[in-house]
């Protein structure tokens, strides 16, 4: 157990001990337990083999993993943690934990956590600090400082590439009046890397180099009418990558020295960016209309996502509606999307995106859907106004799926019993013109499920035929199998012992093809009320011959064991 761990740990104790004497609710003494812990905890091992020459996993594995929920009155701490021997292996933090305390309409985050302020500011991010949440009535706050990354430096004494990064701290704040329908929210976030002059002049960053960020953000939501909503979110960013320089010249200069605070250096490096998403929604009675414009520029950035996508604008209009009692439920949507918003790329590209979707489920036994969605996507040369070589490019890719279920019951006999049959079509056409020649690609899927379950017996049993059909330039490939599970439970069902195998043929014009062998057997056991042990063996094998190589193989043996910890409901006592 590391020393971060621990003081984590003992932190998040000692508030347990101190909101003790303040959190309590004399009228409820009695009616429910002052004190109790809910969540579970799980941890696994297991042994890896394999003749691969390059293994997928470590010979020996472990991990352990908890989301515990101390309940004091009104006072919630979630506790979450997260310990594995991956820790050496991955160069950013594996191992977490952390604890969010509750108490009413306000949060702490201490530790490993994550927190949402705008979309387009700070979301989903992981930090490691502390964060605060208060939501009294129709106000909102929320708060977080913490680490976002940690420093890797460039390992040059091997071939291997990894990413080198600088450490990055952030700080975000969003403050806010209203309800989800009508609202507003201005959203702050400000992340910059740390690092050493003399180690990034040594190269020890790699190519990399250190960014600062300052994102400002308006969140607002306007109920115009009963059944009409209009929701922006707007943001504003600098960003600047490379060294702070020693000397600021140009333009920017007065306005550097005019507007450098604590939060931002403004200066040559910096870079302007704006979007905005926004939308208009009518729903009534059941049927629902929507447009929505989004516009990234191509400036715009913020560190507070792991992924966003730039220099792009896109329309959207959807619509859907329900028939008889919602039963029968048809949408459709259609988009336009295109790039380069600052007319500086090479090549231009714009897409249009279609979709509808038609559902049916008779609430007791049939479910069925039937969609559709078609990619269109048309790049040009930008140097076909210069007079050079005309280059365009024209992708459409068409999707169809079909699914239909059947679900049977029978409460009495306490029976259930499933059949679904997925049918699905992928077609791609890649047109390069004038030059290139056509392209076109086809899949065909199919796949047919049995599942069957009897609760007294604690039985149940299943199988699967699925198959798929590949053709490109004229070759084609094909895939087929079947695979069967079953799992019996004895003792009350304290016992468990599973089940699953499956094997896969692949046939190719150019090529014997392969077989593929996948089985997996189990046991758990439950003891006593919360506690449960497992053991099981999955097996892999892929068989292939002529220009294939060797066969090969991949055997993983594993014991889990699993805590549960429920709260005990209470006797009534009679006066």
């Amino acid at each position: 157990m590391s020393l971060r761990f621990r003081i984590v740990l003992f932190i998040s104790c000692q508030a347990l001990v101190s909101a003790r004497s303040f959190c309590q609710d004399l009228e409820r003494i009695g009616k429910k337990d002052p004190v109790s812990l809910t969540g579970g905890l799980s941890s696994y091992a297991a042994i890896y083999t394999t003749d691969l020459d390059d293994p997928r996993m470590a010979p020996i594995t472990w991990g352990i993993s908890g989301r515990l929920n101390f309940s004091i009155y009104d006072l919630q701490v979630p506790f979450s943690f997260i310990i594995s021997e991956k820790e050496r292996d991955f160069r950013q933090p594996f191992n977490q934990y952390g604890v969010s305390p509750r108490y009413k309409w306000a949060t702490a985050h201490i530790g490993h956590r994550s927190m949402h302020f705008s979309e387009l500011t700070m979301s989903g991010q992981r930090f490691f600090g502390v964060g605060l949440e208060l939501s009294p009535g129709k106000f909102r706050f929320a708060a977080m400082y913490g680490r976002l990354r940690k420093e890797i430096f460039a390992d040059t004494t091997t071939d291997v590439i990894e990413e080198a990064a600088f450490k990055r701290n952030g700080l975000a704040a969003r403050i806010g009046v209203g309800t989800q329908a009508s609202h507003v929210d201005l959203a702050f976030f400000r992340a910059n890397d740390d690092y050493d002059a003399s180690d990034l002049a040594k190269g020890r960053y790699g190519s990399a180099l250190p960014e600062e960020n300052l994102v400002l953000g308006l969140n607002a939501a306007v109920q115009i009418a009963k059944s009409l909503q209009f929701q922006a979110d707007i943001a504003g960013s600098l960003l600047n990558v490379g060294e702070v320089p020693e000397e600021r010249t140009g333009d920017l200069a007065d306005l550097a020295n005019n507007y450098d605070t604590p939060l931002f250096n403004v200066d040559p490096r910096t870079r302007r960016g704006s979007a905005i998403k926004s939308g208009l929604s009518y729903n009534v009675k059941g049927t629902t209309f929507s447009v929505n414009y989004d516009r990234i520029d191509p400036l715009f950035r913020t560190l507070g996502n792991y992924y966003f996508m730039s220099d792009v604008e896109n329309y959207r209009a959807s619509m859907g509606t329900g028939v008889f009692k919602q039963k029968v439920r048809f949408t459709v949507s259609l988009g336009l999307q295109s790039n380069d918003l600052a007319r500086s790329l090479a090549a231009r590209t714009r897409r249009t995106i279609g979709s509808a979707n038609l559902n049916y489920n008779s609430g007791k036994v049939l479910t069925t859907s039937l969609s559709w969605s078609n990619f269109e996507a048309n790049m040009r040369s930008a140097y076909e106004a210069a007079g050079t070589d005309t280059i365009e490019l024209r992708q459409v890719s068409d999707n169809i799926t079909f699914t239909n279920s059947l679900r049977f019951r029978d409460a009495d006999k306490g029976t259930t019993r499933n059949m679904d049959i997925t049918l699905g079509y992928q077609g791609f056409v890649n047109e390069g013109y004038p030059s290139q020649p056509t392209q076109t690609t086809v899949t065909w899927t199919g796949s047919v499920g049995y599942r069957s379950q009897v609760k007294p017996r604690a039985f149940g049993w299943g199988a699967r035929l699925t198959t798929s059909v590949f053709e490109s330039a004229g070759l084609g490939r094909i895939k087929y199998g079947t695979s069967l599970n079953a799992r019996k439970g004895f003792n009350k069902d304290r016992t468990g012992v599973n089940v699953r195998a499956a094997f896969y043929l692949n046939r190719g014009e150019q090529y014997g093809g392969s077989t593929s062998v996948v089985a997996n057997a189990g046991i758990d056991q439950k003891v006593g009320r919360a506690h449960r042990f497992g053991l099981g063996v999955n097996y892999n094998g892929r068989s292939t011959n002529e220009r294939f190589g060797d066969s090969q193989y991949q055997m993983r043996m594993q014991v889990t064991y699993a805590l549960e910890l429920r709260t005990r409901e209470r006797k009534k006592t009679t006066s």
